[in-house]
């Protein structure tokens, strides 16, 4: 019994583990578009990166019909709008301190309400300003795992909440396209977000789980056509409310995940080879652990790093990759600084 315990438990925590990893590249995915790698480049991260962190969310999901509803919201308002004000003011003040085009009351609006635009900067290519920049997905993901919790606890896990669920995608997408400003907080993403989080919940210990452990051949494949697929169809954004063919959507984000997916977890075997390998996998399990760190800072940091690159004369691709490396390096001694010490209060802990 003990043994088969242990077999569970070394089986549950290999899962968490191909999972952080597979949170690690989403992150750094947006990290390299954040950084503006290309215009096809981002059209390609853009249709599938941030649902599958709305689908890693359903993923863990589980009902807790003992706590409080009121008292579920704190600890998500702890874990996530506290870093999200935290980060966003500290950002915030520096944007007004290094960028004199960022000095006016509306950044402050937009940081606060609407955070889902962006707003243009006359500088260093018109590169877009940190904030509200990827913050928007911390109120984005509270806004819908509040929205999923009351849903589920008041009407179940039956017809009438994947009715629910349904209703509210169709109106986060037609919010984006028909309304002329967008709902605080992100509040339309969210409901789109919903979608692919009950999509998670719902799979879990199902027939389609087996999606999630196709054979490599499979995965590439799939992976490959989904690739192709995203390309051809029209762009994609789910911070701008961009969703193009809505079908399609749907379709290539949830077959990027599922590749995405299965490609991490063979990914993550081939890593456990070696003493360098298992040492760089551990670093990117870090980076998926303690993504909000990632998501938090990356913009300001390659904001100032992108100032030194150039200062120092390096241009194109060449400065991208110098500006990817140094920033990965930065954060890292962000996330060590943070998740070590006192100040991981800012991050909920």
């Amino acid at each position: 019994m003990n043994g088969l315990s242990l077999s569970k438990q070394a089986s549950k925590q290999a899962r968490v583990d191909y999972i952080d990893l597979f949170r690690a590249f989403g992150i750094i995915l947006m990290i390299m578009g954040h950084i503006t790698f290309g215009g096809v480049f981002n059209k390609f991260i853009h249709a599938f990166h941030m649902p599958m962190f709305f689908f890693i969310s359903g993923w863990f999901y589980k009902r807790k019909e003992d706590i409080l509803i009121g008292e579920i919201i704190l600890r998500k308002a702890k874990t996530l709008l506290l870093p999200y004000l935290c980060f966003g003011a500290i950002v915030w003040l520096l944007c007004l301190m290094i960028i004199p085009e960022y000095r006016q009351l509306s950044t402050l609006y937009y940081f606060l309400f609407e955070n889902t635009y962006a707003i243009p900067v006359a500088i260093l290519n018109n590169l877009v300003s940190p904030i509200p920049g990827a913050l928007w997905f911390l109120t984005a993901i509270f806004l819908t795992e509040v929205i999923y919790v009351m849903l589920d606890r008041w009407l179940g896990c039956n017809w009438k909440l994947h009715i629910s669920v349904v209703l509210l995608v169709i109106v986060g997408m037609l919010i984006a396209k028909i309304l002329p400003f967008r709902l605080p907080w992100a509040m339309d993403a969210a409901f789109v977000g919903v979608g692919f989080f009950h999509i998670a919940r719902v799979s879990r210990g199902t027939k389609a789980e087996k999606l999630l452990n196709l054979k490599l051949w499979q995965a590439l494949v799939l992976g490959a056509v989904i690739s192709a697929s995203i390309m051809a169809l029209p762009r994609i954004n789910m911070r701008t409310g961009l969703y193009g063919w809505y079908i399609s959507f749907w379709v290539n984000a949830l077959g990027a995940i599922v590749a995405g997916w299965n490609l991490t977890r063979y990914t993550e075997k081939l890593l456990n080879h070696g003493i360098v390998l298992e040492r760089i996998c551990e670093w990117l399990k870090g980076i998926g652990k303690n993504s909000i760190v990632y998501l938090c800072l990356n913009q300001i940091t390659i904001l100032a790093v992108m100032i030194v690159i150039e200062k120092n004369g390096f241009h194109g691709f060449v400065s991208k990759i110098l500006n990817l490396i140094l920033t990965m390096a930065i954060l890292f001694g962000f996330e060590k600084l943070i998740c070590n010490t006192k100040l991981k209060i800012l991050i909920g802990k």
